[in-house]
């Protein structure tokens, strides 16, 4: 568990964290912290795993957890004014934000393709209510800034920054978008950081917050009335999300472009345009991400060796693997095997 500005503490997966650990950390992300349900005591375990809030500069804050949860946990805490960037790599909960309601995160298992980054807006503090599962597995990471932080750190300098200033003046103000693989890779550098002495450590985990931030800004600042995504025709979305569907089935076929847009009944170049508006990426980008996704459930879940999980991806080469893979995910194909 980490709490706190400087350092860090190595815990096992099933490292047990407490209420009063809970309410201790919460400090640096507003006031009033209370566990609503159940009654827990001051040292009653809520969650176990790796739970991280630091504050690494003033005015950014970074809270990444990689947690199951102990019980139906309903938490509380009045939340200060800020943007709030959110990343969900597995898991999900309820939230409520004063009389709004958000849900977070996808329930099962989430490939690349169907993550979602969900950026939220705060003018003055308000109540944040964390509703989960027992049992719930949740790994993610929030960057919040706050307001002074964004007009002190260069706000004048981000293009469209009218744009960025009026997100932020429109209390509880969200949208939700897809995020770069680079932002994946750095969230899970975060939930994952190298075993630096505490100041490099800082520093580390500060550089890829920083990045995070950079891509959400320049998300609210590009970001349309609507996304290409919403301006497609709803067939023509359908058979995007059909055509993935079928894509997943034939992650062993060796395929050409042509043969993907003749199933689909389009044109390649209509497939690709269609494609990317509704997922952000190629139909080889997806095709070579679900690979290395499957891959990386094969190391965690089941022990494969390196050379076996490269094979799984379709790689020849174990060192060329190991290279896509570290991109992808931010750690390397064998670190992921020695979390069994």
């Amino acid at each position: 568990m980490k709490i706190g500005a400087q350092g860090t503490a190595e815990t096992s997966p099933m490292t047990g964290i407490r209420r009063s650990e809970l309410a201790a950390a919460a400090e640096l992300a507003g006031t009033d912290f209370r566990v609503t349900d159940p009654d827990l005591a001051s040292d009653g375990v809520a969650l176990r795993g790796d739970y991280r809030l630091v504050s690494l500069r003033s005015g950014l804050v970074l809270h990444a957890t990689d947690t199951h949860d102990v019980h139906d946990l309903t938490t509380q805490i009045v939340q200060r004014p800020g943007i709030t960037c959110s990343l969900f790599l597995k898991g999900d909960v309820n939230v409520s934000l004063g009389d709004r309601s958000f849900a977070f995160g996808q329930r099962g298992a989430v490939s690349y393709s169907h993550l979602e980054g969900v950026i939220v807006a705060r003018t003055r503090p308000e109540t944040f209510v964390r509703r989960s599962r027992r049992g719930a597995h949740i790994r993610k990471v929030n960057v919040t800034i706050s307001p002074e932080w964004l007009e002190r750190d260069g706000l004048q300098d981000i293009s469209a920054h009218a744009t960025v200033a009026r997100f932020g003046t429109d209390h509880l103000g969200s949208l939700r978008w897809h995020p770069s693989m680079r932002l994946v890779s750095l969230a899970e550098q975060i939930l994952r950081p190298p075993a630096y002495a505490p100041l490099l450590q800082g520093l580390y985990l500060e550089s890829r917050a920083i990045e995070i931030v950079a891509e959400a800004l320049h998300v609210i600042a590009q970001t349309p009335p609507e996304t290409s995504a919403q301006r497609l025709r709803p067939r023509a979305h359908q058979r995007i999300l059909e055509l993935r569907e079928l894509l997943d089935t034939k992650l062993e076929a060796n395929f050409t472009l042509d043969e993907v847009a003749r199933d689909a009944g389009m044109s390649v170049n209509t497939l690709q345009r269609l494609f990317h508006a509704v997922h952000g990426m190629t139909v080889f980008e997806y095709v070579r991400m679900r690979k290395l996704e499957r891959a990386r459930d094969a190391l965690e879940r089941e022990g494969v060796s390196v050379a076996e999980a490269a094979y799984l991806a379709g790689y020849t080469s174990a060192a060329n693997f190991s290279t896509a893979f570290k991109r992808a995910f931010g750690a390397s194909p064998k670190s992921f095997r020695a979390l069994l």
